[in-house]
This record gives C-alpha cells, structure tokens and sequence, in this order.
C-alpha cells in the first residue's frame, strides 16, 4: 500500500514537532532580545488521524497556551466576526471585529505572559471557504485576524490534507480541500508526515493503549504495522483504521460487558477499525493467545514470558504499570512489584531497551507511577538499567 513518493520530502510527526519546537524556541529568544523576526507558519500534511492535533497538545505543556481551531467547522470567517456599530449621536457608523472566544482567551493569556511562547493551531487548515481564506491570508502577512492584532508571542502551525493523495496508493483516498493559492501556499512551510509505526507504539506504551491492540500491533512486521494502523475505508460509507481510531478502541476493551460478549464485541471492533483489520482483530482475540497481563502478573512464569515476542513483551511491560502501581496502595498487596522486576530481567535486550526509553527516560514512570518508581528505584536490577541508559546517553 505505502509506495516511497519522490514528489515531498516524507518526515515522520515527531521530527515535525521537534521542528516547530526549535524552530519556535529560537524566535522566542529573538522576540526577547527586542529583534524583529520574521516567523514561520509550519502546516502539517499528513493522512487523517496520524496524531497530529494530539502531537500539538502534547508539545504544548500549559494548555492556556494552546487554541485548537477546526476551520472545517467555523462559519464564514468566524476567526473575527464583523459586527456593525452605530453612534446615533454622532450619526456615524463602523464594523467591529469580534475575536472567536477561544482566540481571544489565548490573545489574553500571551499579553499576560510575554515571555512565553503561545500556539494557534488551524486544523483543516485548507478546507476553509474564501472568506476564512482571506482572513488567514491577513493573519499570515500580518499577525493580525480583522481587527485584532496578535501578540508577536503567538506563532501559527496548521494541519490538514494535500489537495492530492501523496501519501500513499490507495485510490479509494480522496481529498475534499480547497488548493491553496500560491501567495499562501510561498508564505507557508509545508511539512509531510508519514505514519511510522514505532512512533506511534512508543506514544501507545507511555498512554496506556489497551495491552491487546499494542501487542497484536507490535508483534507484526514493519510494512504489516503500517497497513494495520492505516486501512482506508473500501466505500463511502465504510469504516477503516487510523492510529487514532486503534486508540479509541482501548475504551470498547476496557469494559468487560462488551468485552464479554462476542456479539457486542465483534460490533464494537468492526464500528471502529472496519472489517479487514476487525476481522484479523477478532481472530486474535479469539483463537490466538492474547496477551493476558494479570495472568502473568498473579502467577509468575519465566518460560512462557521468555518466550512471548519482543513486541508482547514490550506491551506487558507498559501495560502491567498501572495494576503495579495500584497493587502497592493496597492493603493486602499481591506482590506485583516483585513480579514486574523479575520479568524485567529477561534477555530480551531490545524489549528491555524500548521500556527505559518510553517509560523512564521521558519521566513517564515518575509523573504517573511514583509509587512504581520509588520501588524499583530501590532494586539493583532496575538501577543497573538506569544507569546503562545513562551511559549510552553520553
């Protein structure tokens, strides 16, 4: 399905985000040295539910910093809606321009905090009709929406989909925008993600995606991965799978009455990956042998962990955090802890690799685990791993 395109330059959405960070750091520091700068407005291109609003929030650490905006769903320029005013003792009249709230909450908060770099992400950012087209030319040349000037604090990233299907050969794709014209398009800097499958299982391990879907997922092949995790529908009306669609099917597998029921199961899974990969799903779930994270948990059993593949390996170690974590606030804990650090010791160097990476080294395991982090923090086994980390970190 994915053919290498040779028309864009493919990054994946973490390079991306590291991009706008820098690129946004760096201006930052040249607004506070009093220097003009000449800001970039970086739009990311990528197939639908890739993570990109997600990304976004996640680069952003205080969300009074951020204002999503779908323009797909605003009306006839409604960044800055034109209101008439008349003074009747003057016999005058003039159009006010009233700032969309959540635009003007975020104008508020970067004059309150000049030092500190604020975001206005325009999702669908080419779906707008023209009037929000010429809106977001003024906000381009201008930093200004109609009239209300922005704080120089506030930088522009959009998103949204290519005029044309670049991202892979599925003819299926179409993509409803409106081109943008060429003044918009030299005052933008386009950047086309490609999905990459570890990045989104490494997203999946740190927010507790369900143990099933990151090892179905995980344990396949790099080319099985990016069919898997994107499937476009075969009709109009169908259903397919997205990253963002595999996420959400967490929450269908966390409740035990559908989970239970293969008839409200089959439902739930195809409502929300379709048939192709519902069915593979289903199969896995059903006849094959999922990973079972309490099973290997309450009974500790070295052979047959030593045996699971690097990926369900990896999918226990992310997914056994929280039932850890909340075995040691327990009156009458069931050892848990004790278990996790054994499983910790396999050979499976790689499995072992991916966990200090996505759980410790990004302080995942400090800020949601801290009593998982304190305990293992007090085993040899664990700090010896901490501190192999650090040395490869050099």
């Amino acid at each position: 399905m994915f053919e290498e395109n040779t028309q864009q330059n493919f990054i994946s959405l973490n390079t991306a985000l590291r991009l706008v960070k820098a690129d946004t750091d760096f201006q930052m520091q040249q607004l506070l040295t009093g220097r003009q700068v000449d800001k970039h407005t970086f739009v990311l291109y990528s197939l639908p539910g890739i993570g990109k609003t997600q990304g976004i929030r996640e680069l952003v650490q205080d969300q009074q910093e951020l204002c999503i905006i779908d323009i797909n769903a605003e009306f006839g320029g409604s960044l800055a809606m034109p209101i008439s005013h008349v003074n009747e003792q003057e016999q005058t009249a003039q159009v006010l321009h009233a700032l969309n709230a959540s635009i003007a909450r975020l104008r508020r908060h970067a004059l309150s905090a000049p030092q500190t770099a604020h975001f206005l992400f325009l999702d669908e950012f080419n779906r707008g009709d023209e009037f929000m087209k010429q809106t977001i030319m003024q906000l381009l040349l201008e930093n200004r929406l109609p009239g209300n000037p922005l704080p120089a604090n506030i930088f522009v990233v959009g998103a949204g989909n290519t005029a044309e299907n670049i991202f892979s050969d599925e003819q299926t794709v179409e993509n409803d925008v409106n081109e943008l014209d060429t003044a918009t398009r030299d005052r933008i800097n386009p950047l086309f993600i490609q999905l990459e499958p570890k990045e989104w299982l490494d997203w999946a391990y740190q927010n507790e995606v369900a143990p099933e879907v990151v090892d179905f997922i995980g344990s396949k092949s790099y080319n099985e991965q990016r069919d898997l995790l994107y499937q476009p529908s075969k009709s109009a009306d169908g259903t397919g799978a997205t990253p963002r669609s595999w996420t959400r099917l967490s929450s269908f597998l966390a409740d035990p009455v559908i989970k239970n029921d293969p008839v409200l199961l089959k439902a739930a899974i195809f409502s929300m990956i379709g048939n192709d990969c519902g069915n593979r799903f289903l199969t896995y779930l059903t006849t094959g042998d999922p990973l079972d994270i309490f099973a290997l948990l309450r009974e500790p059993d070295q052979a047959k962990f030593a045996a699971l593949a690097t990926g369900s390996k990896m999918a226990f170690f992310s997914s056994a955090l929280r039932p850890v974590e909340q075995d040691l606030t327990s009156t009458r804990p069931r050892g848990y802890a004790e278990i996790f650090t054994k499983y910790l010791q396999t050979d499976d160097q790689t499995a072992v690799a991916r966990f200090m990476h996505t759980q410790v080294e990004t302080g995942v395991l400090q800020e949601r685990y801290p009593l998982t982090n304190e305990y293992l923090r007090q085993q040899p086994v664990f700090m010896q791993l901490v501190m192999e980390m650090s040395v490869n970190n050099i």
